[in-house]
Formats: structure tokens, sequence, C-alpha cells
């Protein structure tokens, strides 16, 4: 059973800079900047954990699977690249500048959770079920330590798994979660689901 789980966003990645790529589907790897910013994730992990018993997944998108990997070699783990842990899919706007994303977007609508932003792109409630479930696949055949290297609007869908928010409460409460930041969530002695940690960078 999970009782410590560390969610850590990737580092900048390629889409964020220069000609500003939607994010999402989009493969693109890290930058320099990037790279440098998970060795450093991975030294302050190692003075968290030292060289733990855990299990590291991590989406298997460029960008995260980099990031794992820089940040496994300090802890001597070989992550699992999952599908499921990837970024909301965008659709057909993967790869597009934000201007051309714009104009293929459809215009927001209700029910929230419905809402497809772009053709062939994931509903919040289609994006949330993939991660729930695969959460869920995991929470009682992993080990007590669990690790993600993922994508922000994947670590913000994990966080209101772990705290069994209702849908109006995931329509209503938003995480900010930078570039290698390092949320950790825990069972306390009392039981209790709690957020030790969020978006630390």
């Amino acid at each position: 059973m999970i009782k410590n789980l560390y969610l850590i966003r990737h580092g900048e990645a390629e889409h964020l800079v220069g000609e500003g790529l939607t994010g999402g589907w989009t493969d693109s790897g890290l930058t320099e900047k990037g790279r440098r910013q998970a060795r450093e994730t991975g030294k302050r992990i190692v003075n968290l954990l030292g060289r733990s018993d855990l299990d590291l997944f991590c989406s298997d998108l460029s960008r995260a699977s980099e990031s794992a990997e820089i940040i496994g070699s300090y802890i001597d783990k070989n992550p699992l690249p999952i599908k499921a842990l990837r970024e909301q899919n965008n659709g057909d706007a993967a790869n597009l500048s934000a201007e051309e994303a714009w104009k293929i977007s459809f215009p927001r609508s209700e029910p929230l959770m419905d809402w497809i932003h772009y053709p062939n792109a994931e509903s919040w409630r289609s994006f949330n079920k993939r991660v729930f479930e695969f959460m869920n696949s995991i929470e009682h055949e992993s080990k007590e330590t669990v690790m993600v290297v993922s994508h922000r609007r994947t670590i913000m869908a994990i966080i209101h798994w772990w705290l069994e928010f209702s849908e109006d409460n995931i329509k209503k409460v938003s995480f900010d979660i930078e570039p290698c930041s390092l949320t950790y969530l825990r069972i306390n002695k009392w039981g209790e689901k709690t957020i030790s940690k969020l978006n630390e960078t």
C-alpha cells in the first residue's frame, strides 16, 4: 500500500521556450536548464531518501522520461515509463504553436468536466479517469514509497485522487506545479492522507 508518494514535474522542456509550442502530447525533450533542474532534484531526493526501496514510475513522453532517468540515476533506480501518466491529451493541437492551437480550439462549454478543448483531445473527465485508474491499479500492489515523474496536470490529478476529491472540488481546486518541483503526499500516524510538501522547488 502506498504510504509515501513523491510527485515530480519534469524539468524545463523545449516546448516551453523558443516557439512556444503547446504542451500536452507534444513530445519535446528537456532544455539544458531542464537537465540541470533534474540533476538538482536528484541530489535533493538523495538527501531526503538516500537509496530507499521505492517504485519509480514516469510518463513515457520524452521530457518526463528523461527527467526520471536523471533523477533515478542518483538513487540507483530505473524508471518505468507509463503511457497512462502522460499529460492531458491535446489531440490535434499537439506540436502546434499556441496561436495555431487557438485557431482549432473549441469554445469552453458545460459541463466543464466533459469539455474537449481541441479536436481528438481528452476531456477533463476522461483524463482524470485514465490517471485515477492507474493510481488505483498500483495503490495496493506497489512498494510503500512511490515516486512519479510526470506533468503539471497529471500531478494535479494525482493530488485530487489522493485527497479523494469530489467532481465539484476537482473543478474548483487547482495547484501550482513548477518544473522539477517536488510534492510529497503521505499517510500520517493517524492514518490521514496528508500533503507534506507542495510545489517545493
